[in-house]
């Protein structure tokens, strides 16, 4: 099965890479928000896949979401957790822009064409297996997955976010696996 899980280490430095780049960016540094971009624009562009289910709503979402996050770098309070910060603007702006609660949508296969490019979203997306994994889950399991694989964020963190308790996003969790884990039983790989 693919793993894009990070190790508790490197999720506590790249934390600590935001914050400080926040920081900077807040006093002004410009620089810095090219330096954030590249450092979490996968998770950014994960997320909002996740949510709108194709790459074109999730690249317009990613690009407001940077424009919010320089925006606001100054109201950041420096906590340990600015991919909560930051997922929390992402997620208010999906919300406004998209009103899920009255929305279901699905993968939209438009995107499977897309050229291929050396940077990780773009693997991520061009992965068909990784894909046809996906399209497996609900709405609700493929947001639990991108939170927790591909940001990094820990289930605790997760339910916080999406205002659920821990139980509901562990019971997604374990679910979405077990689906996951029969598909690829299921095609022998």
């Amino acid at each position: 099965m693919i793993v894009f899980a990070l190790t508790t280490e490197e999720i506590q430095d790249k934390n600590d890479r935001i914050e400080e780049l926040l920081s900077l960016i807040s006093d002004g540094d410009t620089a810095s928000m090219g330096l954030l971009y590249d450092l979490i624009k996968t998770d950014v562009f994960a997320y909002a896949l996740s949510k709108t289910g194709n790459k074109l709503d999730a690249d317009d979402v990613m690009q407001d979401t940077f424009v919010k996050i320089y925006k606001y770098a100054k109201q950041y309070k420096p906590k340990g957790k600015p991919m909560a910060w930051i997922i929390t603007i992402e997620l208010n702006l999906i919300r406004r822009r998209f009103q899920l609660k009255s929305r279901t949508v699905g993968f939209d296969e438009s995107f499977a064409n897309t050229p291929s490019r050396e940077n990780v979203e773009e693997k991520i997306i061009n992965n068909a297996f990784l894909r046809e994994l996906l399209k497996t889950l609900n709405e609700e399991e493929r947001e639990v997955i991108s939170l927790h694989i591909v940001s990094g964020m820990k289930h605790r963190e997760i339910a916080k976010l999406l205002q659920k308790p821990l139980s509901t996003v562990l019971s997604k969790y374990n679910r979405a696996i077990k689906k996951l884990q029969l598909v690829v039983k299921e095609k022998n790989v």
